[in-house]
């Protein structure tokens, strides 16, 4: 099923992105002067090396022949030069094209990304981690092999073919006749090897995307893994994708091995001709030995192009598929605009949901995230959204950052539509404490100072004090300069949290929203964490997502949510007395409370 969206994912792709060869051409047309040097040096190149052969000749007839020593030595010097130039010209060909290569490429991964920042959280629901990054190194990486190198093949054998065809005529035409009888089988030959190897170079970079992808899941996910004794089930889907790898490969290889080959084979008896006709007329004496010689050379050099034709068009579909993939990343229709011109000043955070339903696949039927939500909420105001899993808290939140748009309704800060608002300028004014903690491998002060990047230590320090953080890290091995790991893989839950909750504090944006921020924490912990909520609340606006509804109490006022509707709003006590749905979760989780202590 997942290769079957992959594949469905590629070829649209490639039919929204035409021509992926030409438009990477074109993307990289700002780098022409370093490619215009390259090429003409790549030019002047091969007609140094086309000298060889035919000087080789004139010392065959005319300097051996006539024992002319002054002549052999003249052209030995001739040689000399030819093979320096040629070596030359390579050197500012190859340093040129690859300067060209990296600059367009490095253009082109700095864009994708930056356009990756761009795509709504919709967008990487439906493409793993692992299939980016193979678009993001893989593919590019193979676009700059072919920049640097296959478009430099491919220059050169067209031009040395031409040229080489016009001096095998100019030489004999007779024997260039018989040189040019392979060449049409060649050319069909390839067409049709090209058709048939790109379906399946497209199914390759589409299966390594696949490991990459399982790769990345399972070593982020070694923990439950290891927890769950899980390694056999894992160890065997690891071997399905990539046995699926290694099956499409064979089966492209299979192709390219038995091309070549049997293209060779056709190469070998052109040559094979040349020699035994070219031979005859040499006895005959209507050929000199010289000619014969320099047009054995030049036949080789003349089927070198049409031997990688083959080779050329193998790397050329290859890259064609990369282009499509990354392009296709690049022209990714952005959901999330940043159209709006209001710049946000003096927030006061009043904050405004209007007739407000959402589903993360419209397209799709089932129910909404989300049903004509109604709320007002007043500037410092704290409110705190309870419900059961999926009940729509985490969503309203995310719809409020524009992580996502709202498909019905509006959504307003300070009686501003948050469209109308620049993006940055909206989510600077929000601190977000997350329930699905991330923190970056740096440092415990680097991970802070996220929220604040020109924050001095003593506001850093000040910010983990008031997020019950100050403690452990003094006690880390390095303190502040320890590194945490990956995702903070060297921290516990609680201790990753609160260095989130510190992140979120040092930010100090006029509207907060806290999810779930006590889920990770020992009692004891959450008690100090409860305490500096309260004095981060203070004086700003606070949605607060509580699981705990202990923590739902310190609100100016709780909204239950249930199947993504509002079905509830009021204070604890007030909701209490209603003795309905937010009553019963109350009775609920303050009777596991219970059971939990006589336990």
């Amino acid at each position: 099923m997942v290769m079957d969206e992959d594949v469905k994912t590629l070829k649209e792709q490639q039919e929204r992105i035409e021509e992926p060869i030409k438009k990477l051409l074109s993307y990289s047309k700002k780098y022409k002067n370093k490619i215009i040097i390259g090429l003409s040096a790549a030019l002047f190149s091969i007609i140094f090396d086309l000298m060889p052969p035919y000087i080789v000749s004139i010392v065959i007839d005319e300097a051996i022949a006539e024992s002319n020593t002054q002549l052999l030595y003249m052209l030995g010097g001739a040689l000399v030069f030819a093979y320096a130039a040629r070596s030359v010209f390579d050197y500012i060909q190859n340093n040129f094209l690859f300067k060209f290569a990296q600059d367009t490429i490095y253009q082109l991964r700095i864009e994708t990304y930056q356009h990756l920042q761009q795509l709504s959280l919709g967008f990487f629901s439906r493409n793993t981690t692992g299939k980016m990054m193979s678009k993001l190194s893989n593919d590019t990486n193979r676009l700059e092999r072919f920049l640097s190198h296959t478009l430099r093949d491919i220059f050169r054998n067209t031009i040395m073919f031409i040229l080489i065809g016009i001096v095998l005529f100019w030489m004999n035409w007779r024997l260039a006749l018989i040189a040019f009888w392979p060449i049409p089988v060649i050319g069909f030959m390839t067409y049709k090897f090209a058709h048939r190897i790109r379906p399946k170079w497209d199914e390759v970079r589409e299966s390594v995307s696949d490991v990459n992808s399982k790769l990345d899941e399972n070593i982020s996910g070694i923990s439950v893994i290891k927890g769950f004794t899980m390694e056999n089930y894992e160890q065997k889907k690891v071997e399905e994708v990539s046995d699926k790898y290694r099956t499409t490969n064979k089966e492209s290889i299979d192709m390219w091995t038995k091309f070549f080959p049997v293209l060779s084979f056709i190469i070998s008896i052109g040559s094979v001709m040349i020699i035994f006709f070219g031979g005859g007329q040499v006895i005959e004496g209507t050929l000199s030995l010289g000619i014969l010689v320099a047009f054995n050379g030049y036949i080789w050099k003349f089927y070198s192009p049409a031997k990688m034709l083959g080779w050329l068009s193998n790397s050329y579909q290859r890259a064609a598929a990369s282009a499509a993939r990354v392009f296709g990343v690049l022209e990714e229709p952005i959901d999330i605009k940043d159209e709006g011109t209001v710049e946000l000043d003096d927030v006061e955070g009043r904050i405004e949901f209007r007739r407000i339903g959402f589903k993360y696949e419209p397209e799709k039927e089932g129910e909404k995230a989300l049903s004509d939500i109604n709320l007002d909420i007043q500037p410092k105001q704290n409110i705190a959204f309870v419900g059961e899993s999926g009940s729509g808290k985490t969503t309203l939140t995310k719809l409020l950052m524009r992580f996502y748009e709202p498909n019905e309704g509006c959504i307003t800060v300070d009686d501003h539509n948050i469209k109308d608002i620049k993006l940055k300028s909206l989510r600077k004014a929000i601190s977000i404490v997350s329930q699905d903690t991330f923190l970056f491998n740096d440092t415990v002060e680097n991970n802070i100072r996220y929220g604040k990047p020109d924050a001095s230590e003593e506001e850093i320090r000040k910010a983990a004090e008031l997020a019950a953080a100050d403690g452990f890290i003094k006690k880390l091995e390095d303190g502040y300069d320890t590194v945490v790991g990956e995702d903070g893989v060297k921290l516990s839950g609680g201790q990753k949290q609160r260095i989130s909750i510190a992140r979120a504090i040092l930010k100090d944006a006029p509207i907060l929203i806290m999810d779930e921020a006590t889920s990770n924490v020992d009692a004891i912990t959450e008690l100090k964490i409860q305490e500096a909520i309260k004095n981060l609340i203070k004086d700003r606006t606070s949605l607060i997502i509580a699981h705990d509804l202990s923590t739902a109490r310190i609100a100016d006022k709780i909204v239950a949510l249930k199947d993504g509707k509002v079905v509830e709003e009021g204070t604890h006590d007030e909701l209490l007395n209603k003795k309905g749905y937010y009553h019963k979760l109350w009775q609920i989780q303050t009777k596991k409370a219970k059971d939990e202590y006589l336990i």
